[in-house]
């Protein structure tokens, strides 16, 4: 997936959130999953699959999307704007004003995808969203400083303050759940789809059949979606371009940028700068680092 425009950035006085307004070339998103909650709106309306689910997203609608929930998109049509914000409970906890006693906003969904039905949700996000934007090319700090002190006030209402237990990624398939955890314990090495069927005794076209039916995505999907997740942990945390991308798998730096970007809409080196700001937090609050 290729982006027309897309601005990510970093607030220095709001450490560990991430945000971004990208304007999608191509309908589709591959299969990855984040550290943190993602909030999202968009312009048009989305097909968000996690697993064998999909839930549909109306255009102008706030998204939630929980930490480390695989997940891929379907836009109705392109080019498409989205502008989202990436955003783990400890962030939310370090920075939110609110009382323990907020009310959340209303939302509907499971705890992978939900979406928000109080209907002046997307508005305020867009707000803080634009707020939080517009400093970075104008200089105004005024708007960043009422951005801030509005996202301290709403955080609480669209990012839970109490941690859950991370998913287990469970297909109700014994034997396809084994086949993912050698992926996931694996991705670093060279794998091929007749690799995998060997490992799992089976033909190679039984096989991507009956592993994209129970865990909805195809098992080079989830390869490469552990290669780049694993690419971008190394780079949050300082390692050069080129040693995560071997590090993480890639063929050579040009494949990580090529996946990193159209997964993340950010180019590996942005994302190696902003991150730096990250250091100003602990490791349990850090978005893009495992702590």
């Amino acid at each position: 997936m290729e982006t027309l425009a897309c601005r990510y950035w970093r607030d220095a006085d709001l450490t560990g959130l991430q945000f971004t307004a990208s304007r999608h070339l191509h309908r589709e998103i591959r299969p990855h999953r984040h550290v943190g909650f993602t909030l999202s709106v968009s312009d048009t309306e989305l097909h968000v699959r996690t697993g064998t689910r999909v839930t549909v997203v109306p255009p102008g609608t706030l998204l939630r999307i929980a930490p480390q929930a695989w997940h891929a998109v379907q836009a109705r049509s392109a080019p498409w704007r989205e502008d989202a914000m990436y955003c783990s409970s400890a962030v939310a906890r370090c920075i939110s004003t609110a009382s323990d006693d907020a009310p959340m906003a209303r939302a509907a969904g499971d705890d992978g995808v939900s979406l928000c039905l109080d209907a002046s949700a997307a508005f305020e996000f867009l707000e803080c969203h634009r707020l939080l934007y517009e400093p970075t090319s104008t200089g105004n700090e005024e708007d960043a400083a009422a951005g801030r002190a509005l996202l301290r006030q709403r955080l609480a209402r669209w990012v839970p303050l109490q941690t859950r237990p991370t998913p287990v990624f469970d297909s109700g398939d014994a034997r396809m759940n084994r086949l993912y955890e050698a992926i996931a314990a694996g991705f670093q090495q060279r794998m091929t789809l007749d690799s995998l069927a060997d490992v799992a005794g089976m033909h190679p076209v039984h096989l991507q059949r009956r592993f994209k039916g129970a865990m909805g995505f195809t098992p080079h999907e989830l390869l490469v979606g552990h290669r780049v997740g694993y690419a971008r942990d190394l780079i949050a945390g300082g390692a050069r371009v080129t040693y995560a991308a071997h590090a993480a798998g890639f063929a050579d730096q040009s494949h990580l940028h090529k996946i990193f970007t159209s997964t993340y809409a950010v180019l590996p080196g942005d994302y190696r700068k902003l991150a730096a700001l990250d250091a100003l937090q602990p490791l349990s609050a850090r978005n893009g680092i495992p702590g």
